[in-house]
Order: C-alpha cells, then sequence, then structure tokens
C-alpha cells in the first residue's frame, strides 16, 4: 500500500473517529433535557467537567449585612491533581488574602500578618467544597437522599407583568459562600421535575411560579430562541420552604448566580461578575504563594 493511501487511510478512519464522538455527545444531550432537574444538573456537571481551567470574578452580599460585598477572584485548574486560588479583592481589610487548596491541604495567605496557615484535612475534596456552588455535587446528594426537591424553571427577560394574570417572582441572585470570611461552605438530588415558567421582578421574593404554556405561552424547547437562564429552585423536601435559587446560563451551562434563603427570607447572594475558561493557567500560577520574608505556620 502506498503512502499516499495510507494517509487517505487515516484520514478517514479520523474523520469516523470525530463523526463517532460527535454522535454520542449528541446522544447523551438528548437523553439530559435541560427541562428536566435531572438533565440540567447532569449538563452543569458536564460543562463543568469539561473546563481545563477558568478564572472568575464573583461578589457575596449578605442581605442587611453593614459591611461591604465580599469581591473575590478565583482561579481553577482542572487536572488530575485540582488545584484552587481564591485572592480577596473587597473589603479592604481582606484585600489580597489568599486561599490555595490543592489535595486536601489549604494555605491561608495573610498578607498584612506577612504569615501563611497551612493545615490538612485528610479525606477532605477541598476544591470540592470551595467550588460547591459552581459543581453543585452537595446539592446533588443532597436531591438524591431526598433531603431536598428541585424544580426547574426559566428566568426569560422581556416579559411585563400585564402579560400574566398573576404576580411576578422576584430577581434573585445565586449565592451559597459561607460570608463569614471563608470561601469555603458545602452545599446539596432524585428524579426529575415538571418544568415551570417563572417571572422575575426586581423587589419581590418569590411566592409562585406559572405552569410552562400557560395563558398561551410557547413550551420553550432546549433549542428555544428565546435568551434567559435555567432556574434551579431547591425546596427543603420536610418544609418545602424555598433554601436556595440557582442562575444557570441557558447556553454554557455554568452557573451564574446563586441566592441562599433562611426562613424563607433572601439571606446571600452569589454574583459571577466575569468568568474566563481555558486560559492556559498552570499549576505554579494557580497554588505559588509569597515566601520571602513570610512565616510559615503548619496546623
Amino acid at each position: 500500500m502506498s503512502n499516499q493511501n495510507l494517509i487517505i487511510l487515516a484520514i478517514g478512519s479520523f474523520v469516523v473517529l470525530i463523526v463517532t464522538v460527535a454522535a454520542i455527545d449528541q446522544y447523551l444531550q438528548d437523553e439530559h433535557p435541560p427541562t428536566e432537574t435531572s438533565g440540567l444538573i447532569w449538563r452543569i456537571e458536564n460543562a463543568f467537567s469539561r473546563i481545563d481551567d477558568l478564572e472568575a470574578v464573583i461578589e457575596i452580599t449578605r442581605t442587611g449585612a453593614p459591611s461591604e460585598p465580599i469581591r473575590m477572584e478565583v482561579r481553577y485548574l482542572n487536572g488530575p491533581i485540582p488545584a484552587l486560588s481564591v485572592r480577596y479583592i473587597r473589603p479592604d481589610a481582606m484585600q489580597g488574602e489568599r486561599f490555595v487548596v490543592q489535595n486536601d491541604q489549604l494555605s491561608h495567605y495573610l498578607p498584612q500578618e506577612n504569615l501563611v496557615v497551612i493545615k490538612r484535612w485528610v479525606g477532605v475534596p477541598l476544591d470540592a467544597v470551595g467550588l460547591e456552588n459552581l459543581k453543585l455535587s452537595g446539592l446533588k446528594e443532597d436531591w438524591a437522599a431526598g433531603r431536598v426537591r428541585i424544580e426547574v424553571a426559566q428566568d426569560v427577560p422581556g416579559f411585563t407583568q400585564g402579560l400574566f394574570q398573576t404576580s411576578l417572582l422576584p430577581e434573585v441572585s445565586l449565592s451559597q459562600v459561607d460570608t463569614a470570611g471563608s470561601p469555603f461552605s458545602a452545599t446539596s438530588l432524585p428524579q426529575s421535575c415538571p418544568l415551570t415558567f417563572s417571572l422575575y421582578s426586581a423587589n419581590e421574593e418569590p411566592n409562585s411560579s406559572i405552569p410552562l404554556g400557560w395563558s398561551g405561552v410557547a413550551t420553550l424547547g432546549t433549542s428555544g430562541s428565546v435568551s434567559g437562564s435555567y432556574v434551579l429552585e431547591v425546596r427543603n423536601a420536610r418544609s418545602d420552604e424555598l433554601v436556595r435559587m440557582i442562575w444557570v446560563d441557558r447556553n454554557t451551562f455554568l452557573i451564574r448566580k446563586v441566592v441562599l434563603f433562611e426562613n424563607g427570607q433572601r439571606s446571600t447572594t452569589l454574583h459571577v461578575e466575569r468568568i474566563e475558561l481555558n486560559l492556559g493557567l498552570t499549576e505554579e500560577e494557580i497554588i505559588t504563594l509569597p515566601t520571602r520574608g513570610v512565616e510559615t505556620i503548619r496546623g
């Protein structure tokens, strides 16, 4: 067989492989419709697992808190050994502080004290804990265990209150992180839930949802042209109290906003202000902390 024939054969095999992979991927997408709870969560996890690295700026606001919002830069490397760093931008008192996570080791750099505190939590995947609000692994476990009930809604801009004979739901934001100073906090799936179509107004708390297709609104499929977000409404399985709302970009399936509730009232909001993917970040860029003249304490 000539070299030219070998090249043609190799190209043909490569094309067949690409087509096969694409067909499998499309099959998986079709098997996990975002209008179902299990499907949307699968898409969120799948989208995140495909990220090589990310850099995001996140703002965390505590409702009614006298202090200013916490603003931080998050950098993540999705490697065989994931690496995560969180650098505080605001408030001024915490500016420059950094948390670095790799394996079960957490390093905390305090620039004001010129100090690094290192502690290990054996068996605890700290990167998963720190990224819980973007990965939802804990929420999935709570749903599977029946501790929470989750429904999928759609936040579609451009509709006004006059279109529907019902009170509008508020526009809230994603949140989850413990705002007491640490960016890490743990959170929480069973069968798919019916899709609801919810509208959010700026100043109300969520109190109702409209069945999709109500009052003549066309059903939105996975390829719907209406822009907006999917929203996961998470409720306590026993009390039916709203505990969290999660806004998911309907194109990328990345989480962009989270709102936490306590006693039925909004308590904490996490808003992803900016997110950039696959920048070519290296492990060294993420985990390296200042060492010159820095005291290190191991706990």
